[in-house]
This record gives structure tokens, C-alpha cells and sequence, in this order.
């Protein structure tokens, strides 16, 4: 599965394969691009399977639902709606185009890295563990972004070496996915990446 969103502000493509042999992906991922801000959003929901859809899909359904809201909200209601559900590891984060700033929350494995033109990576840290509708503390940072930066967000299904080059030496967001063919092949897990690049 492929996905583009793109406006004057923002550039972004994902893809998305389930684990060999299920029909259902257990990962999620939202993208939604306004002339204000952008929103991604990518979930994995605990084991694979048709209960990991469930829960990474229920987090999709809420940010799809609260993405006008700072991400602090939708973090908290993607774990409200875990009760008694399987449990995700999660990422949010939301660009504002005016402000050159984005604001990030994740919990568990999903990583995120950003590379702005002036050499600089920013990769925030997630809290450990994972969602599942108990009450926790979740941590939420904002970044400053140069125009032109670039930026990956991924399952732990996808797993690149040197990631910080390939957002530093690839141009295009077109030619960062196709050097990450390659790792989607062998579908030992599901597996979701968003690539994309802020103007």
C-alpha cells in the first residue's frame, strides 16, 4: 500500500506491507497535510495479525478524528482508546508551516529521525514500553525546522543501517524510497514508513 500527500509545504510518501502470510497489516499510519500543518501519525499494534490491526487502526481512526488538536491530545486519546484491546507502540508528530516547528510524542519502538540543510539531525526520544489504555505519562517535544528538511518514520518491521545518510545524501524523497526497497522484501514483520520533506 502507497500513499502521497503533498502541498505547497510538505512532500510526503508511505508504504506499507503486511507480514508474509496474514492478510491484515498490524501496523497503521495516517498522513494529512492542511494549508496549515501536517500531520503523521504511525502505529504498531502488538503481535500481527487481525488484533494488531485492531488496536494500530483504532489510533488511526482518533488522530484522523482530533488532527486539528496538538499532539499532546491526540497522543492521550490514542491511548484511551486501547482499553481492552491488544496495546500499540506509537508515534505523532505535527509540522507548522509558519512557525518552521513541529511537535512530537511516541511511545515504544517507532523511530523518526529529521535532517534539516544545515547538517543537523534531530531524533527526540520515545518513552519505553507501550500503549494500552492504563493511565501514563507520555512526553511531548517541539523542534525548530529548517525549510528543505527531511525526515523517516518508521515500524521496526523496516531495518536501515546508516539512516542518518541516506536522509543526508539522497535528494529526493523519490530516491531515499527507492534505496529502501531493498529492506522491504524479506516480510518478517509488517512494516510502515512515511518519508517526506518540509518546504
Amino acid at each position: 500500500m502507497i500513499q502521497i500527500e503533498e502541498n505547497n509545504h510538505v512532500h510526503a510518501y508511505a508504504y506499507q506491507m503486511q507480514k508474509e502470510g496474514k492478510t491484515l497489516c498490524g501496523d497503521s499510519f495516517l498522513i494529512k497535510a492542511t494549508e496549515d500543518y501536517f500531520v503523521c501519525a504511525v502505529a504498531d499494534g502488538l503481535g500481527s495479525g487481525e488484533r494488531a490491526y485492531e488496536s494500530s487502526s483504532a489510533i488511526k481512526e482518533v488522530v484522523e478524528e482530533f488532527h486539528a488538536e496538538d499532539v499532546g491530545l491526540m497522543i492521550e486519546k490514542s491511548n484511551e482508546v486501547l482499553k481492552n484491546k491488544r496495546g500499540a507502540t506509537v508515534a505523532i508528530f505535527k509540522a507548522y508551516f509558519k512557525q518552521n516547528q513541529f511537535t512530537f510524542s511516541s511511545v515504544g519502538n517507532i523511530r523518526f529521525v529529521l535532517y534539516s540543510p544545515s547538517g543537523t539531525f534531530v531524533y527526540p526520544l520515545p518513552v519505553l514500553g507501550y500503549m494500552s489504555g492504563k493511565p501514563q505519562k507520555f512526553r511531548v517535544q517541539s523542534f525548530a525546522y529548517d525549510p528543505g528538511a527531511k525526515f523517516i518514520i518508521h515500524s521496526d518491521g523496516l531495518n536501515i543501517p546508516a539512516v542518518k545518510s541516506l536522509l543526508k545524501d539522497y535528494r529526493t524523497i523519490e530516491d531515499i524510497s527507492n534505496q529502501l526497497e531493498p529492506y522491504t522484501i524479506s516480510r518478517q514483520d509488517d512494516l510502515t514508513y512515511v518519508v517526506g520533506q518540509l518546504f
